[in-house]
């Protein structure tokens, strides 16, 4: 869970406008916790910020972080603290902030130096991706890093349910471990992949029958064209059986993470009923939206795909959340109240949708928004 990118989603976002000064936060001290605690010094000095690039936007991530890493390296701990964030405007996808802090080793008694900003980035949901899998693979392969490393993670009530993936392949490709980088994969797009040696077509069906259960198999075919379908259990449906011909390290890896999706997908399509807090945690998800962007009343309304902008950005089940904003919405007439959260008119270019005014209390409720005074 601590890579897990879908997780990391689901965190409180921080507004796109959000901005800290730096003036602000001069030799402040500040601890993240979430069962163990993390403290560290900023500088005082102005000009040491300027490693950061948009120092006042990134340094909201200080106080709103979904995720602390911390872990040693040669002299010095390196640490990254990752924040999820709103998009520009209503229809854009969730960033990733991200701030790199370096803090000397010290063995004398005595308080910590002040960290030193490195570094840091505004990402979108495939560049962070593409990070953690580097971050992930780095603490694996460097067992010193991994043995002193520390991750701290605010937790969310929905926790997503990891796919198990069966992957026949090479066990290296340019030098790199590919049992490792592909557990790395899956802790970031939120799967178990287990890895099989393409030694002979008995030892590839005996290892994924030890396997199972699993719910989708990609064979590099590439490497392994005498393994086919039929060496896969019969357990894990056909359409979930992806046969990749690429070689190269990147396609490889872009094809397991898009089938962890496709596979995600389908398993969720299957599930007629989502869990109470999956559904509640949807549903806040797109009343958070509504009620960030005023779309309240029937003078101001927006299309359905703008509703399921916050499901969408996270990658959650879109199919599902529709499903939600149906069962809490109902068509707006005049002379008549309604109970329902969710109104919504018919346009020329389909219906359009606002928050029921009545239910705005209820809404903020739901979401946790405290009320204007």
């Amino acid at each position: 869970m601590d890579f897990n990118i879908r997780a990391i989603s689901l965190a409180e976002s921080v507004p796109f406008d959000a901005r800290t000064a730096v003036g602000e936060l001069l030799g402040k001290k500040i601890e993240f916790r979430s069962g163990i605690s993390l403290s560290i010094a900023l500088p005082d000095n102005p000009e040491e910020f300027q490693g950061l690039p948009e120092a006042e936007r990134l340094l909201t991530s200080l106080n709103d972080w979904a995720r602390v890493y911390s872990y040693p390296e040669g002299d010095h701990k390196s640490m990254h603290v990752l924040a999820t964030a709103d998009g520009c405007d209503a229809d854009a996808e969730i960033l990733l902030y991200r701030v790199d802090l370096k803090q000397p080793l010290t063995i004398k008694p005595g308080p910590r130096p002040a960290i030193e900003i490195v570094g840091g980035a505004v990402m979108t949901h495939e560049e962070c991706g593409r990070w953690l899998v580097e971050l992930s693979y780095k603490l694996a392969v460097n067992s010193d890093q991994s043995r002193g490393s520390v991750r701290l993670m605010r937790p969310r009530p929905l926790k997503p349910k990891p796919i198990r993936v069966g992957w026949v392949g090479p066990e290296t490709i340019g030098g790199l471990q590919l049992p490792l980088r592909l557990n790395a994969i899956g802790q970031v797009f939120g799967a178990e992949i287990v890895h099989v040696a393409p030694r002979s077509f008995a030892h590839v069906a005996n290892r994924l029958a030890k396997a199972s259960p699993l719910d989708a198999v990609v064979i590099c075919s590439g490497f392994t064209s005498y393994i086919g379908v039929d060496a896969v259990p019969n357990s894990v449906r056909r359409d979930l059986i992806h046969s990749c011909d690429s070689k190269g390290l990147g396609d490889l890896e872009k094809q397991v993470v898009t089938w962890i999706g496709v596979a995600g997908a389908e398993i969720e399509k299957d599930q007629k009923n989502q869990s109470v807090d999956g559904n509640k945690e949807l549903l806040g998800i797109m009343l958070k939206g509504m009620l960030s962007h005023s779309k309240i009343g029937q003078f101001s309304h927006c299309q359905k795909i703008t509703v399921l902008t916050g499901v969408r950005a996270r990658h959650l089940n879109v199919a599902t959340a529709e499903r939600i904003l149906d069962d809490n919405s109902e068509v707006f007439q005049d002379t008549k109240p309604s109970d329902a959260l969710f109104l919504w008119k018919d346009h020329h270019d389909g219906r359009q949708y606002f928050l029921n005014p009545q239910r705005v209390e209820s809404a903020r409720a739901i979401v946790a928004v405290p009320t204007s005074k």
